[in-house]
């Protein structure tokens, strides 16, 4: 069952970004679902690679619509980035060390990052470059 789905509450309405939210969104249900099913360490650090693989592409892409539309909040959002970075490449190398997280701890902090994220930081995003018509 996936922990977050997707809605239109989510939707910062810049096509781009709302699709890499989704498939961030993806990423951390499987993710989810993986650690439920008590998914060996060696595919749970594959997994947690992937997603972030896609996070640091995806924050990439927001950091080119920041910097192209010059983002007064450029700064805030590129430390928030930073950190959500940190964490997961933290959570990777506890993975990696032969830990394994347990649900109800490091995971949810996996997807309540990306939901808080999504709503606070990336909403404002949105909003900017919606008024620069950019959709």
């Amino acid at each position: 069952m996936p922990i977050v789905t997707w809605s239109e509450k989510y939707s910062i309405n810049v096509k781009e970004i709302d699709i890499q939210h989704q498939k961030i969104l993806e990423l951390v249900n499987t993710l989810h679902s993986s650690v439920e099913a008590s998914l060996n360490k060696k595919e749970l650090e594959k997994l947690l690679i992937k997603l972030v693989e896609f996070t640091r592409m995806h924050f990439s892409t927001e950091e080119k619509f920041m910097k192209e539309y010059d983002y007064p909040e450029v700064e805030k959002h590129h430390k928030e980035h930073r950190v959500l970075l940190q964490h997961l490449d933290d959570l990777v190398a506890s993975v990696s060390s032969g830990k394994y997280p347990t649900f109800n701890s490091d995971y949810d902090v996996s997807s309540d990052w990306a939901v808080m994220h999504i709503l606070d930081c990336d909403k404002d995003l949105g909003a900017f470059l919606n008024s620069r018509n950019v959709y």
